[in-house]
């Protein structure tokens, strides 16, 4: 049994790791809504799984952000000076989201996690558009409260819940006028650093939980980190690719469209 699950956790992360380098989401919209069904059928307590999932898919969030960012280095869609702008803020986002985290009930996570996938949908429905730059867009923008403001959500939320930066500030870049492929590159390396920062939370608010399946360090779950993680790498360079050969606005839509994919999954089995 223990095999043919870890076979659907590759699977799933093959799949997350496609997402990940295509839309530099870090893949934890995918894994999450895999390991709240699969969790219970392992017998893994129902107030336990919601904060294991997250956890778990943090944890791999950062393997997978971090290979996609390196490889999106080499083909020259990182920016590091706009990368770096973020990375204090969302270090103390991530750290005090997740510590906060492991005193909200599961079910109250999961409504808050449902309700932020909706809340991105609505925002990219609307969005019209902006002219952007194949070099790089306007980064004397990506400053001041905005950058503040956006850097600690990303980190709150993204340890609360799972996304990675790319759901945040994917918009906030976008109206500064950089492509697809930068923002999922930046989104990408930020993706990794939260996924450490906060994972090492939940590994760390789980440590005296009880009734914790076997194999896991915290809320970490061992097996399933594992099967997600080698799945993700086998998939990240496959999404890498698709995203250059996809014209700009139509990523962006497929990126609406597979983030309301999640949210009909964790819908209709999430329950």
């Amino acid at each position: 049994m223990l095999y043919e699950i870890i076979l659907i956790y590759f699977a799933t992360g093959a799949l997350a790791g496609f997402v990940s380098g295509m839309f530099g989401v870090g893949g934890a919209f995918t894994m999450a809504p895999i390991l709240i069904i699969g969790l219970p059928l392992q017998g893994v307590p129902e107030h336990h799984v919601m904060h294991l999932s997250v956890g778990t898919s943090l944890a791999v969030m950062f393997t997978t952000s971090a290979y996609v960012a390196i490889l999106r280095y080499r083909i020259g869609d990182l920016q590091l000076p706009l990368t770096f702008r973020f990375v204090p803020y969302i270090i103390i986002g991530a750290v005090g989201g997740s510590l906060f985290g492991d005193f909200l009930p599961g079910d109250i996570l999961k409504i808050i996690f449902m309700g932020f996938i909706a809340l991105t949908i609505a925002r990219g429905v609307f969005y019209k558009g902006h002219e952007t730059v194949a070099t790089g867009g306007d980064l004397d923008a990506v400053r001041g409260p905005g950058l503040w403001f956006h850097g600690v959500l990303t980190g709150i939320t993204g340890s609360l819940l799972g996304p990675g930066p790319a759901i945040v500030i994917g918009p906030y870049l976008r109206k500064r006028r950089y492509t697809m492929p930068m923002v999922s590159a930046a989104a990408s390396a930020l993706a990794g650093l939260l996924g450490l920062s906060a994972a090492a939370g939940y590994v760390y608010g789980g440590i005296n939980e009880t009734g914790l399946p076997n194999l896991s360090v915290g809320f970490l779950y061992i097996p399933a980190a594992a099967g997600l993680a080698a799945g993700a790498l086998v998939g990240s360079p496959f999404g890498i690719r698709a995203s250059h050969k996809i014209p700009d606005i139509l990523l962006h839509r497929m990126f609406i469209g597979y983030l309301a994919f999640i949210l009909t999954v964790m819908l209709i089995w999430g329950r």
